[in-house]
């Protein structure tokens, strides 16, 4: 997912192309825009962590674009290519560290399991938006 920094700073089509020449297919693509009750579900996993009210708020303030990526081993092929969250840990040549000195504005999330990948593409590309209304396109 490219995150509302990346796409404030017309980074998508420079992370789309980053993507592609890695041999990822992206079988899916959306733009939207979160709210706070998505936000919520979505980040679930760091309520209650210091850091999750500014989270919120960062991820609410501008669209993201989300891809839906498939290769073998994708998930640890995704995260390696876009590098360590913490900026003192990423290295050269990937997307976080050539597009990022922030921790948590970090241009892109990517899942970090299977079972994240399952949860958070049912939630970007599935029914959620239809049945609260609450992700704006």
């Amino acid at each position: 997912m490219v995150k509302p920094d990346g796409v404030r700073r017309s980074l998508v089509g420079l992370i789309i192309t980053r993507i592609e020449q890695k041999g990822f297919v992206i079988s899916n693509m959306r733009m939207f825009r979160m709210d706070d009750v998505f936000a919520r579900i979505f980040y679930a996993e760091h309520d209650g962590r210091d850091f999750f009210p500014a989270l919120l708020s960062f991820m609410t303030s501008g669209p993201v674009v989300a891809l839906q990526v498939e290769s073998p081993n994708a998930i640890a092929l995704v995260r390696t290519t876009i590098g360590a969250t913490r900026p003192e840990d990423r290295l050269p040549g990937t997307i976080r560290a050539d597009f990022s000195t922030q921790l948590t504005e970090n241009v892109v999330h990517a899942s970090a399991s299977p079972t994240d990948a399952e949860r958070e593409l049912a939630l970007v590309f599935g029914d959620f938006h239809a049945t609260l209304g609450t992700v704006h396109e």
